[in-house]
């Protein structure tokens, strides 16, 4: 695994994701959220065996108060940890510094630290809304302590653009995958990598997506546009002689500009195998190239209908 330097620490190329800690997360998650003995299993199944970044944020349910509690009992060397301002619609500058310091000072108590390594806006609308002022606060988050970056989580091409505005964003967590390559065709990737962004990428499987059977998907939605994807993702799998979850982490690891992927996990057993997909080798430039034409027309936003369904 590839690791980098980030603020004094080593940012391994694999982030856990730590939202399935705090809620029921997921369309492939059948097993629901993990009770805290689980949890804990699941953390020092990553720490243990080189992971050095922990992503989370306050719209994780309670995953902050798991981090808290495991954090109390760890003895090992601290991640590189992510937490994230949860979305706002403020207008005066007193009450957007209020809610953002009042915000950030609620995770580090319930994470038990006084201070984390990058605190990012947790949705995009908070940009472009009083995005000056918000900035300025955010960034005021590094002069007071409590982080050493301050970046945001985006969807779009033109919401980095729109960050890449303000100086004070130094990282950034964007949605890529095989199936969803807008960032890397549009040149967003490489405008960030040119800024020196870090640069995390969520939703490498797209929630589990890859991992259902095509034979047995019934949602219209995905039968029209995800189940024939995921029928040439696993025809591309068997040509490198890797595994559905190894192709689509190899695809997105060897892209320039990428600092770390966020990978989520329902189980131990889970988190370990995400970390033995990033050992594998790289994909062959025919396949890569196959990859990049066959699935430049996959219908995101219609896929996202789905998974963005609330789990019953």
């Amino acid at each position: 695994m590839k690791y980098t330097e980030v603020a004094g620490k080593k940012l391994s190329g694999m982030s856990l994701g730590t939202v399935q800690l705090g809620m029921n997360y997921g369309i492939a998650n059948r097993g629901g959220q993990p009770d805290l003995q689980q949890s804990f299993s699941m953390l020092h199944a990553a720490l243990d065996k080189g992971v050095t970044s922990l992503d989370t944020a306050r719209a994780y349910g309670n995953a902050e108060e798991v981090l808290g509690a495991f954090f109390r009992e760890y003895t090992g060397q601290m991640p590189f940890l992510t937490t994230k301002v949860p979305r706002f619609n403020l207008d005066g500058e007193r009450e957007i510094e209020a809610f953002i310091v009042g915000s950030v000072e609620t995770s580090l108590e319930k994470l038990g630290v006084s201070k984390v390594n990058c605190i990012m806006l947790h949705h995009p609308t908070n940009l472009y809304k009083n995005g000056e002022i918000t900035a300025r606060h955010m960034e005021s988050l590094v002069r007071r302590g409590y982080a050493d970056m301050v970046g945001a989580s985006v969807y779009t091409g033109d919401e980095v653009a729109e960050m890449l505005r303000y100086p004070a964003y130094t990282a950034t967590q964007v949605p890529m995958s095989v199936f969803d390559q807008r960032l890397i065709v549009s040149g967003t990737v490489d405008a960030l990598q040119e800024r020196g962004i870090v640069t995390f990428v969520r939703s490498v499987f797209l929630q589990g997506l890859f991992f259902l059977d095509p034979e047995k998907i019934e949602d219209p939605l995905l039968v029209e546009y995800a189940k024939p994807k995921i029928r040439q993702l696993r025809d591309f799998a068997d040509a490198e002689c890797m595994s559905v979850a190894q192709l689509a982490i190899a695809f997105m690891r060897d892209v320039p500009g990428i600092t770390s992927l966020v990978l989520g996990a329902d189980t131990e057993a889970q988190v370990t195998s995400n970390l033995q997909y990033f050992d594998v080798p790289p994909i062959s430039e025919k396949t890569r190239r196959l990859m990049e034409s066959a699935f430049a027309d996959v219908n995101i936003p219609k896929i996202m209908e789905v998974l963005s369904r609330p789990k019953s």
